[in-house]
């Protein structure tokens, strides 16, 4: 196995996935940007940043968005974005999955994470998984699935129309692209449930929102959500 690791070390090096300096292998970040990776405060709300007791939503924002609670671990900074995309567009697994493992640490850390009974990963459309060739929400789901010992639900929610990318897109145009999106194909599985959604980024929250509605829609008792980062 060393002289396999030499070998592996010496044709195709190491690399940070952010700056791309030389590390180990066992690494996905050299120190100075794993140091420039940014928690988000435990202490305001995801979506206007105002000061909370719990850190989570606060009630303002409860009344616009279907969430029981939303935790994201890091700042959409540039290390972040860079890791992200060789995630999701060079299938760098490893990524997610380590990613995961810190997302699991900060849902952990909340009382509510007791309660969730399934975690479901945002679906892609069909037509967009074939291309990729994964869904990066469902290494995400695998990744806190292992570490929080909760079980992974999938094929639950379809996404039934294929939609446009949303990176470019303002909040009511997001929300309109995503609109009877998805639909649920086994209602009874999720009636009076906890539900942990799980997905990479969360922006405007749109996709979440519509996913949110359809599932209390469906009789799904709490709807937690979780992502990577915040945009």
């Amino acid at each position: 196995m060393n002289v396999l690791k030499s070998l592996l070390d010496l044709f195709f090096p190491p690399q940070c996935f952010s700056c791309n300096k030389r590390i180990d292998r066992e690494l996905v970040l050299c120190e100075k940007c794993a140091d420039e990776l940014s928690y988000i405060k435990e202490n305001s709300c995801i979506f206007c940043n105002r000061e909370t007791k719990e850190g989570l939503i606060c009630e303002e924002c409860k009344q616009e968005y279907p969430f029981d609670e939303v935790v994201s671990a890091y700042t959409f900074n540039l290390p972040l974005q860079r890791m992200i995309h060789h995630f999701k567009y060079n299938e760098f697994k490893r990524i997610g999955t380590f990613l995961g493992n810190s997302l699991a640490d900060r849902i952990s850390k909340y009382p509510f994470y007791s309660s969730i009974d399934y975690i479901l990963p945002v679906p892609l459309h069909k037509t967009k998984k074939r291309f990729r060739g994964f869904n990066q929400s469902e290494i995400i789901a695998r990744a806190l699935s292992v570490k929080l010992n909760i079980p992974i639900l999938k094929n639950v929610v379809k996404r039934k129309k294929f939609t446009q990318t949303q990176t470019k897109l303002k909040k009511h145009e997001r929300e309109k692209n995503v609109a009877n999106a998805f639909q649920v194909k086994k209602f009874g599985t999720i009636k009076n449930k906890s539900l942990l959604l799980v997905d990479d980024v969360l922006t405007t929250g749109s996709t979440m929102k519509s996913i949110a509605l359809l599932l209390k829609e469906n009789l799904a008792k709490h709807i937690y959500v979780c992502t990577l980062a915040r945009a």
